[in-house]
Parts: structure tokens; sequence; C-alpha cells
């Protein structure tokens, strides 16, 4: 290593020699900083103003990876499907997935890639790595809470909460559905996909899209109380018709539509399975007071998906369930029509 003469040196020189010497050892490992592949224990959420939180539980470790900021993601656009005839009559043409809560954390991989504590508390479902950092090819392969073993995917939405303590849901359903009149067109998720429905930042109940349930009667948001012993749901559609390019857009909406008459839009040709999240809180009494989400009033619940499914898997069950006009359960297997 040259040895520095400082006696003979100028000081902007020896300022100089001292940088030089800095980035020499850093390259070499001789000051012994590491990259940080683990997230600090005790980051504090970035709390959106006005809302409540909750603190986090933990994930299991994942593998790192970087929010790049960059445009959404393409594909290589999938062939329309199109039938001469009219579809055979089916009562249903659907199955679910059937999964239970791995972890919370104020992380949005989505809405906040690789900024862990910037989102409101959310409650995850599925892959169970999940976290800020976490992109599609993570999950991939992956273990899951959900009842089918190969599907990895991660479904997450905002923690409930009643006077500020988290509420457990039960199992939390995801059902895979036709969209569309033409339930022999709809076409599996493509490898890397992603949506977020609803709204985190809707103003009143008249921009929810869901429903509550709870003793039979359907409100449009968090009921005034429920019968002892029943459940509180709600319900959430997402939208169905995809623009056969993009697997994200800016605003994690856009490059899916809403079916219009049973039928997807020039804009969005393409019809993939219609998500409708279910999810079931038991409360107490039926005492509904003092409940609120994370992310606001019961109407700014929404939900996110991030496609973790093995391709093949999820290829054969929209083909057999699905497209096959049948009412499967979370193993893909219709008990009346094998």
């Amino acid at each position: 290593m040259r040895v520095l003469d400082f006696g003979t040196t100028s000081k902007r020189a020896r300022i100089a020699a001292v940088a030089a010497l800095a980035v020499a050892l850093i390259a070499a490992g001789g000051w012994g900083i590491a990259e940080a592949t683990t997230r600090p224990k005790a980051m504090p959420p970035v709390k959106p103003s006005g809302r409540p939180t909750v603190p986090s539980t933990t994930a299991p470790a994942a593998t790192p990876a970087t929010a790049t900021g960059s445009a959404p993601a393409t594909t290589a656009p999938l062939p329309t499907r199109t039938f001469a005839d009219a579809p055979p009559r089916a009562g249903f043409h659907e199955f679910p997935a059937n999964c239970t809560v791995t972890h919370r954390l104020n992380d949005d991989p989505i809405v906040f890639p690789g900024l862990p504590g910037a989102s409101h508390n959310h409650t995850f479902a599925g892959n169970p790595v999940t976290t800020a950092g976490t992109v599609p090819q993570d999950l991939l392969g992956g273990r899951t809470s959900c009842q089918d073993p190969k599907d990895a995917s991660s479904y997450w939405f905002p923690t409930l909460l009643q006077h500020g303590v988290p509420v457990p849901p039960q199992t939390v359903t995801v059902y895979y559905k036709s969209g569309v009149k033409d339930y022999r067109t709809v076409q599996p998720f493509p490898a890397g996909f992603r949506l977020v429905v609803g709204n985190a930042k809707a103003t009143s109940a008249d921009q929810f899209t869901g429903t509550w349930t709870c003793g039979g009667d359907e409100y449009t948001d968090i009921p005034p109380s429920c019968p002892d012993g029943s459940s509180l749901i709600v319900r959430l559609k997402a939208p169905s018709c995809w623009d056969n390019v993009h697997l994200d857009s800016t605003d994690h909406r856009s490059h899916m539509a809403y079916p219009v008459d049973g039928v997807c839009p020039a804009t969005h040709p393409v019809a993939l399975p219609m998500l409708q999240l279910k999810v079931p809180y038991k409360l107490p009494g039926g005492d509904t007071a003092g409940l609120a989400y994370a992310s606001g009033p019961g109407y700014t619940f929404h939900f996110d998906f991030m496609n973790g499914w093995d391709q093949a898997r999820l290829a054969g069950v929209i083909a057999h369930c699905v497209n096959g006009g049948r009412q499967c359960n979370g193993d893909g297997i219709d008990k009346h029509r094998p």
C-alpha cells in the first residue's frame, strides 16, 4: 500500500489522498462495511395523518428486493378468446382461494415498494414473507397459508381496529370467478401481475363499491350493530378486463377495467379472473362500536393482489373450474361435476 507523506504535501493534496485511500479500503472491504440484508427491528412507521395506527407483527425474513421506480412492467399480449356460439348455461364458474392471516405490517409493496413503514397497517394472507421490498418473483415457489399449495400469491388489506386494537379476521377467501358472460373466455393472470382494488382515499360510503353484511342484512358501510353470534363480512369485487399489455400501472388500477354489460371493452379486451375478496370478522356480542380500518372509515376498505401462482396450476384450475362452468372447492374440485 502506498505510504503518504503528510508533512510534504499541501492541505488540498492531503485531503485528496485520504479520500482516495478511503475509496480503496471500502472497495476492498478493509473497513468491514457490509450491505444490510435485514430490516431494522424498530423501524418507526410513517403514519398517514388522521388515520388510526397499529403496531406491526413480523414477517419471516425474505430475499431483499430493490424498488426501482421504473415504468410499469409489460408482457407479451395474449390472444383474445372468442366463441361463435353462446356458452352453455352454468350457475357457477368459480373456485376459492381459502387462506389464513400470516402477519401485519405497515408495508405495501405495490403502492410503496421498497419503503418499509410507509403505509397504513395491512393484514397479509397467502405468502408469509411479503414485505415492502417484495416483488412477484420473490413469491414463486414459496410457502403459503392458502389451501392450494401452488398458490404462493400475496393478498393484503387494511387492518380492522376496534378502539385501536386489531380485530383478527376469520379465514380470508378470495374467489376467482368469471366477470364476463362468456366464462369460456377467461384466461389466467399473467406472471408478474399486480393490482389494487378499491380506494383507500375514499371520502364517503357512496364511493365504496363493496358490501357489508351481518345477520342477513346488507350495508354500504360498517353497520351500527350486528346480531349476537353473527359475523361482520366485507366483500369487494375487482375489475376483470385487462389491457393485454401492462402487468401494473402508475395508479395500480388503470391496466384493468370492469366489464360493460358482461363484455370486456375494446380498451381492455382480455378477460381475466374476477377476484372477489371476502373477509369475515367475529365480533363479541355483535358489537361494532369503535370499528375503523387502519386506512380510515369502513368505506376506505381495499385490497391488493400480487400474483405468485404456479402458472401451470393456475391455468389448470381456471380451465377446469371457471371455463368449465363449475363451482370448485379450494382444492379445485367440483364434487358434483368432477
